[in-house]
């Protein structure tokens, strides 16, 4: 298993100037080579919330996110435009670059620099959010009973979840190292289709607990709805893909919608998330993401285009890096 990093240490952002921020990612949030595109999204919304600090526009009331090219390990400069700045709300435009870094303004190089991932986000004061509130038929769809949070934090049985145990992954385990900073925990009784992911998840590192900035990689922590359909080990069949064919899942697209606001600095330590996809088709899938809280309410709304992927296509040679 990786070196656990706490999330807040492997998504931290240093303001260079006014308009420009450097990260670093990790190998330890990668899938392959290539850091997670959530965790890299919650690298923008970090700084983005730095950016906006002063204003009291600390919360990404809406963002949107294109992934350009492949990420990768190492550091990274992210440059925010004031779209359209205001009082309640600011539209901003965020680039992360890789590549041709410079150590002193301006930061990037056109000629060597690439962007990596670019975004719109609305910035607003959600402490602050008032208007018209009504009712609707909506309620989480999940079936499965919340769990007994205590047994399961102490590896005991709960009626309802289970924990997945990463160490039986073999070598998705060790190639989706991702996975290794959080534990995910899954209905006993299965999931109600294929299609369908329904889990609660938590950070391994104790102390840590999920914030806004942490909720783009909430909704790209667990896109692997394909794997339900994989072959068992041994199988004879090649249908629909071989038991030992090994996948990658670059999100190409990300949207996420902030519902409610999570504690600034302590954030909340458990996450339920429903994950659902409406077609796989053409080596695309989509993805609705509902994330809530341990009472059910609804935290933020997250749909997503994954592409299908041979690993290969991650583990093989950069070159110009494009997916």
């Amino acid at each position: 298993m990786s070196e656990l990093i706490p999330f807040s240490e492997a998504t931290r952002v240093e303001r260079l100037d006014s308009h420009t921020y450097k990260t670093n990612l990790l190998d330890s949030y990668c899938i392959g080579t290539v850091p997670n595109g959530g965790y890299s999204a919650s690298c923008l919304l970090e700084a983005a919330r730095l950016h906006l600090a002063s204003k009291n526009q600390k919360d990404a009331m809406t963002s949107h996110f294109q992934f350009l090219n492949r990420t990768e390990v190492g550091p990274a400069i992210i440059v925010i435009s004031d779209v359209k700045p205001g009082r309640q709300f600011s539209m901003i435009h965020v680039t992360l670059y890789q590549r041709g870094l410079l150590d002193q303004a301006p930061w990037v190089t056109k000629e060597t620099s690439r962007a990596e991932i670019t975004a719109y986000l609305t910035m607003t004061d959600l402490s602050k959010d008032q208007g018209l509130t009504l009712p609707t038929i909506w309620s989480s769809p999940s079936k499965t009973p919340t769990p007994d949070f205590s047994l399961l934090k102490a590896k005991k049985q709960d009626n309802n979840w289970q924990e997945l145990e990463l160490g039986s992954a073999g070598a998705f385990g060790m190639y989706a190292r991702v996975l290794n900073n959080c534990h995910f925990y899954f209905p006993k009784r299965g999931q109600e289709h294929q299609s369908v992911i329904d889990l609660w998840m938590r950070f391994r590192v104790p102390s840590e607990g999920f914030t806004n900035s942490s909720l783009g990689f909430v909704s790209d922590a667990f896109p692997y709805v394909v794997e339900a359909y994989r072959p068992s080990p041994g199988s004879k069949t090649d249908k629909p893909f071989k038991a030992n064919e090994m996948f990658w899942y670059p999100t190409i697209v990300m949207s996420l919608e902030l519902k409610r606001l999570l504690p600034e600095t302590k954030g909340v330590e458990w996450l339920r998330l429903r994950m659902q996809s409406k077609e796989i088709r053409n080596g695309r899938l989509d993805l609705e993401v509902l994330i809530t809280g341990e009472k059910g309410e609804l935290i933020a709304v997250s749909n997503q285009v994954n592409l299908i992927l041979g690993s290969e296509r991650n583990t093989g040679g950069r070159g110009n890096g494009k997916i």
